[in-house]
C-alpha cells in the first residue's frame, strides 16, 4: 500500500541574488546591487512546487546547525513543507549560492559542505511512495538506493542538471535506464547526448526511458511517450522571472501522473504550471492548485483536469 505521493530527495541551498548591478563582477572591483533577495534554493523549488500542487509529498535532506540551514528551515515552516524526513545535523552544512545578474543574463557562485548522500536506510519503508523524484545522481550509492524504491513498487522521476557527464560516464547509463519519466530541458538532453538537435537527443533518451519530457521554455514540450511522441505548446504570458519554472513543469506532470491522467494530460498540466511560475518573481510563484485551475481555464487549456480537478 502507497502512503505518500512523492519522496524527494536532494540537497538544499541558500539563494543569495544580487541583482540590478551595473556590470559584471570582476577583481578589483567592487558593485553595488540595486536589490537583493535571500531565497531557498536546490531541491528546496521542486518540494515547494509540489507541496502547492496539494501532492502529499516528503522531502528527505540534511539540514546543519548553520545559518543558511536556519534561513531555510525557517522558510519551509512558512511554506507548510513536510519536516517529517528533515535530517538536522550537529554540524555546519553549508550550501549556498551567489545569484548575480546583469545585462539579463546571470552568473553563480556556490559552495557546499560535505558530501551529498542518500537518505538512511529505512526511509523508503517509512514512507512508501508512489514516485520517488530522483536527483540526477548516478554514484553506485545512489544507485543503489533507486533500485531499492523500485523494488518497493515505486516509479522514479528525475530531472537533469549541468554537469561534466554524458550518455558514456560510467552510472549515467544504469541511472536513466532506473528511471520511469525523465524531464530534461534542451540544452541538458543535447549535452547529455552529445547530439545537436532536441528532437534527436530527446529520441536517443527515449531508448532508455520510457517516457521522456523535454522543456523548451516558451515553445512548450516535447514528450515521448514509450515512442508516441506529443508537443504541447505553451500559452503566451508576460515572463518577469524563469527561477524555478522546470521545478514547477516536474510538479505539473507529477500532478498529472499522480491523479491517474495520461501522459498527454500530465504533459498539458506541466506547461501550464511552468508557464504560470515564471509571470512572477522567483520559485516562491509555484502556483497553488486553485491557482493553476484558474489559470488553465483562462487560457482555455486543460479541460479534463477543470472537470475532475477537486
Amino acid at each position: 500500500m502507497r502512503s505518500a505521493d512523492v519522496l524527494l530527495t536532494g540537497e538544499y541551498y541558500c539563494d543569495l541574488i544580487f541583482a540590478g548591478l551595473p556590470g559584471v563582477p570582476r577583481l578589483g572591483a567592487e558593485l553595488v546591487a540595486s536589490d537583493l533577495a535571500v531565497l531557498p534554493g536546490g531541491t528546496y523549488n521542486i518540494a515547494l512546487a509540489l507541496t502547492r500542487l496539494g501532492l502529499d509529498t516528503h522531502w528527505a535532506v540534511d539540514f546543519g546547525s548553520d545559518l543558511f540551514s536556519g534561513l531555510v528551515l525557517e522558510q519551509a515552516a512558512r511554506d507548510g513543507l513536510s519536516p517529517s524526513l528533515f535530517n538536522r545535523l550537529d554540524q555546519p552544512l553549508r550550501r549556498v549560492t551567489s545569484v548575480f545578474s546583469s545585462g539579463g543574463d546571470r552568473g553563480f557562485l556556490t559552495y557546499g559542505d560535505g558530501a551529498i548522500v542518500p537518505p538512511p536506510a529505512g526511509t523508503l519503508d517509512k514512507v512508501r511512495p508512489t514516485w520517488l523524484l530522483q536527483t540526477f545522481r548516478f554514484e553506485p550509492e545512489w544507485l543503489a538506493f533507486m533500485r531499492a524504491a523500485k523494488e518497493r513498487g515505486a516509479k522514479l522521476f528525475a530531472d537533469c542538471r549541468g554537469g561534466d557527464f554524458t550518455l558514456e560516464t560510467p552510472g549515467v547509463r544504469e541511472f536513466l535506464s532506473l528511471l520511469d519519466v525523465f524531464s530534461p530541458n534542451e540544452g541538458e538532453a543535447m549535452a547529455l547526448t552529445g547530439m545537436h538537435h532536441p528532437a534527436k537527443a530527446a529520441a536517443q533518451l527515449a531508448e532508455l526511458v520510457p517516457i521522456v519530457a523535454i522543456k523548451r521554455g516558451a515553445a512548450g514540450a516535447l514528450v515521448s511517450d514509450r515512442g508516441r511522441w506529443i508537443k504541447v505548446a505553451a500559452p503566451e504570458v508576460v515572463v518577469k522571472d524563469t527561477t524555478g519554472a522546470g521545478d514547477t513543469f516536474n510538479g505539473g506532470f507529477l500532478l498529472g501522473l499522480c491523479s491517474g491522467r495520461c501522459t498527454e494530460e500530465a504533459a498539458e498540466l506541466a506547461v501550464l504550471a511552468g508557464s504560470l511560475s515564471v509571470t512572477d518573481y522567483g520559485a516562491l510563484a509555484a502556483p497553488t492548485l486553485n491557482a493553476l485551475k484558474k489559470f488553465a481555464a483562462e487560457h482555455g487549456r486543460g479541460k479534463m483536469f477543470l472537470e475532475t480537478a477537486s
